[in-house]
């Protein structure tokens, strides 16, 4: 390493010397050359200057890294949901998402997901959209619960549950609802004015899912062309000018004010006039834009979430075998325990034990450490065991008060319960590591035993204690 440090070194100071004896040399000429051959040069070099900056622009700045739906191979991921359903994992959910995309494909429509606040007018664009449709409207807000599809011409539309729906499951449909939109084509965001907090917050997470979206502006013939330029821009601008507004009316009634001559005031209620054409063309031309694309990226959308849900089933099922694992060894330790002398000040007694709990962990999780890994995560937990025991001693003994007649009772069974504890502890510390980071770490192994061990462990002990006891 020294000596290509010194190279390194020789090499740049020989390219210093050489680049200043040209620039040198250059200048000398341009002294003694006549002053056009001077002005010419400079104006060369700034040519070359201004073709540099411009290619810069041209190559760099003008094309954005475009983010990308990462490709999932179908034929792999359904490999992989039989192979997982053969271990016991609950793949329901992913399998469902899979016959969903097979229905989809079969039919030659394009799906629309639906958004709005809580009577932005939702509903009365379906029903104007769809006449015969029967759908109930409510100028409170409100009447949107499920999601339900609306078929018109070539177009799906799906009506999400209105946003700021005071619904004590609404984090719950908010999710199914961004759910709906990796399955749809394009998605319209339906508001009667600039965009709210929660508006903003919404649209901010369908950005996420890359799909095509259109912003219409309903109620708008209640502004004035001015209100309507000004609404307009500000929700282009809060955008980022990535999204077509349209300017529509779904209709519904109004209330109108009348005041005759003497200053009595009269109110009407009339219909407001429809008009949801410009909706409609903004929606048909990106869907003509290029339909293949929009399947296709459909499809990408459905596979991802497909994939999504079997992977949260997978941590669900591998953390559920895991706490069976470190249970089962840790009864096992309880058992070893009670008839051995002190715990002494490491875990080589029951070693055997610790490192099938460790393997049994890590095969669960498809990984292969070494042997020699094992050893090192239990040894340097059992390094600071030696400065723990005491501690976890005492927390024992203390257990043993909640049982009537035992008092500060000592011997095997305070013994199995600090086996118990120190096991408990080992386990949860090996399943944190692997799931976290996806390898066996021994460092974190042993600060997350750390925690775990001399952490919260009156309530564990205590359960550790009523299974000595009936072992004992």
């Amino acid at each position: 390493m020294t000596f290509v440090i010194i190279v390194i070194v020789i090499i740049s100071l020989l390219l210093v010397l050489l680049v200043t004896e040209k620039l040198l040399s250059i200048w000398h000429y341009l002294q003694e050359a006549p002053l056009w051959i001077s002005f010419l040069y400079t104006i060369v070099i700034m040519l070359v200057a201004i073709f540099g900056v411009y290619l810069y622009f041209l190559l760099v700045r003008s094309k954005p890294v475009q983010e990308k739906l990462k490709a999932i191979d179908e034929s792999s991921l359904r490999n992989s949901i039989a192979q997982q359903a053969h271990r016991g994992v609950n793949i329901v959910d992913a399998e469902l998402e899979l016959v969903e995309l097979d229905k989809r494909r079969s039919q030659d429509l394009f799906y629309i997901a639906l958004y709005g606040t809580v009577s932005s007018g939702k509903s009365s664009f379906i029903k104007a959209l769809l006449p015969e449709q029967r759908l109930q409207t409510d100028v409170l807000g409100g009447t949107t619960k499920n999601i339900e599809v609306y078929q018109y011409k070539n177009l799906a539309i799906i009506d999400l549950p209105g946003l700021d729906d005071p619904d004590d499951l609404a984090a719950e449909i908010e999710k199914v609802a961004i759910d709906e939109t990796l399955r749809a084509h394009v998605v319209v965001f339906l508001t009667d004015s600039d965009l709210t907090q929660t508006e903003m917050r919404v649209i901010s997470q369908l950005k996420e899912t890359k799909k095509p979206l259109v912003i219409a502006l309903n109620k708008s013939d209640r502004y004035a062309h001015e209100e309507q330029s000004m609404i307009v821009a500000a929700l282009k601008n809060k955008t980022e000018r990535k999204y077509p507004v349209a300017l529509i009316s779904t209709g519904g009634l109004e209330t109108i004010i009348y005041q005759d001559a003497d200053g009595r005031q009269y109110k009407k209620v009339q219909a407001r006039k429809t008009d949801i054409e410009p909706l409609l063309k903004a929606i048909e031309t990106v869907v003509a834009n290029n339909p293949a694309i929009l399947n296709r990226f459909r499809d990408a959308s459905i596979l991802m979430l497909a994939q999504s849900k079997l992977n949260k089933a997978q941590v669900e099922f591998n953390k559920q075998k895991a706490e069976i694992i470190i249970k089962s060894y840790t009864k096992k330790a309880v058992f070893g325990a009670t008839a051995s002398v002190a715990p002494g000040s490491d875990i080589v007694i029951q070693g055997t034990l610790a490192t099938k709990m460790v393997q049994n962990i890590c095969q669960l999780y498809e990984i292969s450490p070494k042997q020699m890994e094992i050893d090192q995560v239990i040894r340097m937990t059992g390094g600071k065991l030696r400065t723990s025991i005491s501690l976890v001693l005492a927390v024992a003994g203390n257990a043993l008060k909640a049982f009537p007649g035992l008092g500060t009772a000592a011997g095997g069974i305070t013994h199995a319960i600090s086996y118990g504890m120190i096991f408990n502890a080992l386990g949860h510390a090996v399943l944190e590591s692997i799931s976290t980071l996806g390898v066996l770490d021994a460092q974190a192994t042993q600060q997350k035993f750390e925690e775990n061990l001399l952490g919260p462990a009156q309530t564990l002990a205590k359960d550790l204690a009523k299974m000595a006891l009936k072992i004992d």
